[in-house]
C-alpha cells in the first residue's frame, strides 16, 4: 500500500509543477494586474471568464471522461487512437460551432453581461480560443493517460510560459488592457495546438474516426452535461450574483480572492490530475480500497491545512502582493480554498461511479449543489455582498461531495474515515475565524502567532488518529532511507 502513496504522492508532485505555472498567470501576475487594472476592469475580466467557461461546458460534452475511462479498458493500440481521434474531432467541431455563435451575438453578450457594447470586443477575442485550444485539452488527457507526468508537465509548463510572456508584452509593454489579456490566452492556444497536432499527428489523424465508438462515449458523457452545467453553477454563477446585488468593481475584488485562493490548486490541481489515471490503474489490486481510504485522509489533511493558512494570512498577503484598494478581497479568500478542497474531494467522491461506469450519481450531486447554491446566493449575497456568495460556493461544493460520497458508496464501497475528514474542515474554518481577532502593532507577532494557529493541524493528526506514531515512525524511517 506504501508503494502505491508513494507513487500517487511523486506524480501529483510532479503534476503540481505544471499546476504551480498555470496558476502563476491567476496567482503571480496580480501584483502586476492590480497595478494596472482598476477593480472594475478586474471585474470585467472574470465575467468575461466566467461566460466563456459555460460556453466550454457545451463544446466538451464531457467527452474527456469518457476518453479516459473507455482508454482503459483496452491495452490495443489502434483502439485506444480511434478514442482519442473521435474526442478530439468532435470537440473541435463543437468548439467551432460555438466560437460562430458568440461571434455573431458578442456585442449583446458584451451589453448583457458586463453593461456595454464595447465589452463585445472581449468575447470576440475570447471566443477565438476554445476550437484553438481543443489539441492541449487532448495532448494532456493523452499523456496523463500513459502516466508521462514530466512530459505532462513540460507541455503545460511550455504553454504557460509563452501565456506569460505574451500577457507581459500586451498588458505591459503595448498597454492592450483587458483586450490584452485574452489576445494572450488566444495566441498561447494556437500555439500549443500547434506543437500538440505534432506531437498526437498520427493518434488524432481524422482516419481513426469511429462513429459507433463516438457513439459509445457520448452515452456516457451526455448525462454528465448537466451535471457540467450544475458544476459551472456551484463554481463560478457567484460572479454574476455579486454583479447584479453589488457592482462589477465588487466582482473584481472578489475575483482577487479567488485567485489567492486558488493558490490551494497547486496541490488540489495536481492531486485530480494524478488521481483518475492513478486510481483507475490500481482498481482491480486487492489492497486498492485501502489506499484510496488512505490517500483522502492524506489529501483533506494536506489541503485544509493549507486554505486555513491562505485563510488567515490573507490581509497580509493582499498588502504584499496588490494595492490597498484590494484588500476587501481578503474575506472571502479562506472559503473560497475551502471549495477548491471541496471540488479536488469530488473527483475522490467519484470514483464509486467511475469504476462501475455510471455517471448519474455524478450528474445528480452537480445538480443538487447547483440548485442549493442559487437558493444560497438569494438568500445570503443581498444582505453579506462578496462574503454570502464565498458562503454559498463553499456549502454548495461541501453538499456535492456529500451527496457523491453517499451515492458511491453504495455502487463501491470503500472504507473511507469521515470522521477525522470533517473535524479536519471544522478546524480549518476554526482557524481562519480565530485569526479575524489576531491583529498586534508588529506584522511578524500578527503572522508568527496566526501561523502557531495553523501549525494545530500537525497533533490533530494523532489527536485523530489520521497517523499513529508507529507510523510516524516508519514514514521518517522511508523517508531518510530514500534519501540516502
Amino acid at each position: 500500500m506504501l508503494k502505491h502513496l508513494r507513487q500517487l504522492a511523486s506524480e501529483s508532485l510532479v503534476y503540481g509543477l505544471s499546476g504551480i505555472a498555470a496558476r502563476f498567470v491567476t496567482v503571480f501576475l496580480v501584483p502586476i494586474y492590480t497595478r494596472i487594472f482598476t477593480p472594475t476592469d478586474y471585474g470585467s475580466m472574470s465575467l468575461v471568464s466566467t461566460t466563456m467557461s459555460l460556453m466550454a461546458i457545451f463544446v466538451v460534452l464531457a467527452l474527456d471522461n469518457s476518453a479516459h475511462r473507455w482508454f482503459w479498458d483496452t491495452e490495443n493500440e489502434a483502439d485506444r487512437k480511434q478514442t482519442l481521434a473521435s474526442w478530439a474531432w468532435c470537440q473541435f467541431t463543437t468548439a467551432s460551432i460555438a466560437a460562430a455563435v458568440v461571434l455573431l451575438f458578442s456585442n449583446k453578450l458584451g451589453r448583457l453581461v458586463i453593461g456595454t457594447p464595447g465589452a463585445g470586443l472581449y468575447f470576440r477575442i475570447a471566443a477565438l480560443t476554445p476550437p484553438l485550444g481543443v489539441l492541449n485539452i487532448v495532448v494532456t488527457g493523452w499523456l496523463r493517460m500513459h502516466r508521462r507526468p514530466w512530459a505532462t508537465t513540460i507541455f503545460t509548463l511550455a504553454t504557460t510560459l509563452i501565456n506569460i510572456l505574451l500577457t507581459i508584452w500586451l498588458v505591459i509593454f503595448l498597454r492592450q488592457g483587458v483586450k490584452g489579456v485574452f489576445l494572450s490566452q488566444m495566441l498561447s492556444a494556437g500555439v500549443g495546438t500547434l506543437a500538440a497536432a505534432f506531437l498526437m499527428r498520427d493518434w488524432v489523424n481524422p482516419k481513426h474516426v469511429r462513429w459507433h465508438r463516438l457513439r459509445e462515449m457520448l452515452r456516457y458523457a451526455l448525462p454528465l452535461i448537466p451535471g457540467g452545467l450544475a458544476f459551472w453553477v456551484v463554481s463560478l454563477s457567484d460572479r454574476y450574483f455579486v454583479d447584479f446585488y453589488t457592482s462589477v468593481s465588487e466582482v473584481g475584488l472578489y475575483s482577487v480572492g479567488s485567485s489567492l485562493a486558488a493558490v490551494v490548486v497547486l496541490v488540489t490541481g495536481a492531486f485530480q490530475q494524478a488521481w483518475g489515471p492513478f486510481a483507475l490503474s490500481i482498481h482491480k489490486t486487492p489492497e486498492a480500497k485501502t489506499v484510496y481510504a488512505n490517500a483522502f485522509l492524506a489529501y483533506m489533511w494536506l489541503t485544509c491545512a493549507l486554505s486555513a493558512s491562505l485563510g488567515i494570512l490573507a490581509p497580509e498577503a493582499i498588502r504584499l502582493v496588490a494595492t490597498q484598494k484590494y484588500l476587501g478581497a481578503s474575506s472571502v479568500v479562506g472559503l473560497l480554498a475551502l471549495s477548491y478542497v471541496m471540488i479536488g474531494a469530488t473527483y475522490v467522491a467519484a470514483l464509486g461511479p467511475a469504476i462501475m461506469k455510471d455517471s448519474r450519481p455524478t450528474g445528480m450531486a452537480a445538480v443538487v449543489g447547483a440548485l442549493l447554491n442559487i437558493a444560497c446566493n438569494f438568500l445570503l449575497v443581498p444582505s453579506m455582498g462578496k462574503e454570502g456568495s464565498a458562503i454559498a460556493t463553499l456549502v454548495s461544493q461541501a453538499v456535492v461531495v456529500i451527496y457523491l460520497f453517499y451515492r458511491s458508496q453504495k455502487l463501491y464501497t470503500i472504507p473511507y474515515r469521515f470522521g477525522p475528514a470533517l473535524g479536519l474542515v471544522g478546524l480549518a474554518l476554526t482557524v481562519i475565524w480565530l485569526g479575524r481577532f489576531v491583529h498586534f502593532s508588529h506584522l511578524w507577532s500578527t503572522v508568527l502567532t496566526k501561523v502557531s494557529l495553523v501549525g494545530l493541524f500537525v497533533p490533530f493528526l494523532f489527536v485523530s488518529r489520521i497517523v499513529t506514531a508507529a507510523q510516524a515512525r516508519r514514514l521518517v524511517q522511508v523517508a531518510a532511507t530514500t534519501g540516502s
